[in-house]
C-alpha cells in the first residue's frame, strides 16, 4: 500500500514530539547565528512547518515580535499555539495554519522567511518543493530573505549512506523513508545542485550554504534530535 507523505504530519504522537523538542532542544546555535546574523529583531518574519513551534519559541525570546507562525497540520498548529502560550499568553495569536505550497498570505509582506529542520524536504516531490518556493517568494518583499536546512546526500555525515545507496528505477534519487519515535517519515536528501537549481528556477538568488557544523557547534541534544544538515541562505530576486 502507498504510503501517504503527509501522515506523519497529522499524528498527534508526532506533534507532541514536536512540542516536546520546543523546550528540551530549543533554537540550535547553528540557526541562532544564522537568523541574528540575516534577520533584525524588527524584522516582519513568517515561519514555514513551525511543528510544535521550538523555532517560533527561540526567536521570541531572541526579541523578535513581528512574527507569523504556521503549519499545514491542524495538531501542530494546535500543539505550537499552546507551547508558545504556556510561556506568553499574547503569543498564542501569532500560529496559524496555512499550506507552504499556497500560502494565502499579503503579497510582498514579510521581510524574511524560515523553513527550518529540512521541512521543505519533507514536501513529497520535487513538485511540491517548487511549489512552495514560489508562494514564499510571492509573500517576500523584493530583496527578503529565506533561511532554510537540507539533508546533502554528497557532502557531511549523511554522504556514506547515500554512496552505498542505489534507488530503484522508479525512485527520484534522495528520497527516503526515514523510521521515527511515531511512525515513517518522508524526506528528501538534496544534493547542492539540485537545490540550487530549484531556487533559481523559483527566482532565488543563493547568498550562502554552509553545513551546520561549519557554522556553530550544536549541543549534543541538537545533534542527536537533527544532526548535520545543510543551511540555505537566499534571496527574492
Amino acid at each position: 500500500m502507498e504510503r501517504d507523505p503527509q501522515a506523519h504530519w497529522l499524528e498527534t504522537e508526532t506533534a507532541l514530539h514536536y512540542a516536546r523538542a520546543a523546550v528540551r532542544v530549543g533554537l540550535w546555535a547553528s540557526e541562532r547565528k544564522m537568523v541574528e546574523t540575516y534577520f533584525q529583531p524588527s524584522d516582519r518574519l513568517l515561519e514555514l512547518g513551525c511543528g510544535g513551534g521550538r523555532v517560533a519559541l527561540g526567536l521570541l525570546q531572541l526579541g523578535y515580535r513581528d512574527l507569523r507562525v504556521t503549519d499545514f497540520s491542524p495538531i501542530m498548529v494546535s500543539l505550537a499555539r499552546a507551547v508558545l502560550a504556556d510561556h506568553d499568553e499574547s503569543w498564542e495569536h501569532l500560529v496559524e495554519q496555512q499550506d507552504a505550497t499556497a500560502l494565502t498570505l499579503p503579497l510582498g509582506y514579510f521581510d524574511g522567511a524560515i523553513f527550518a529542520f529540512n521541512g521543505l524536504m519533507c514536501l513529497p516531490s520535487q513538485a511540491h518543493r517548487l511549489a512552495a518556493l514560489r508562494s514564499i517568494h510571492r509573500v517576500l518583499k523584493p530583496g527578503g530573505i529565506l533561511i532554510f536546512t537540507a539533508t546533502d546526500r554528497e557532502k557531511g555525515a549523511n554522504a556514506a549512506y547515500w554512496a552505498h545507496e542505489k534507488s530503484e528505477a522508479d525512485e527520484t534519487p534522495g528520497d527516503r523513508w526515514h523510521e521515527s519515535d511515531t511512525s515513517p517519515v518522508f524526506i528528501h536528501s538534496s544534493t547542492e545542485g539540485e537545490t540550487r537549481a530549484e531556487l533559481a528556477a523559483t527566482g532565488f538568488t543563493v547568498l550562502t550554504c554552509p553545513l551546520s557544523t561549519e557554522i556553530a557547534q550544536d549541543g549534543p541534544a541538537v545533534r542527536e534530535f537533527a544532526g548535520e544538515t545543510r543551511f540555505y541562505v537566499v534571496r527574492k530576486s
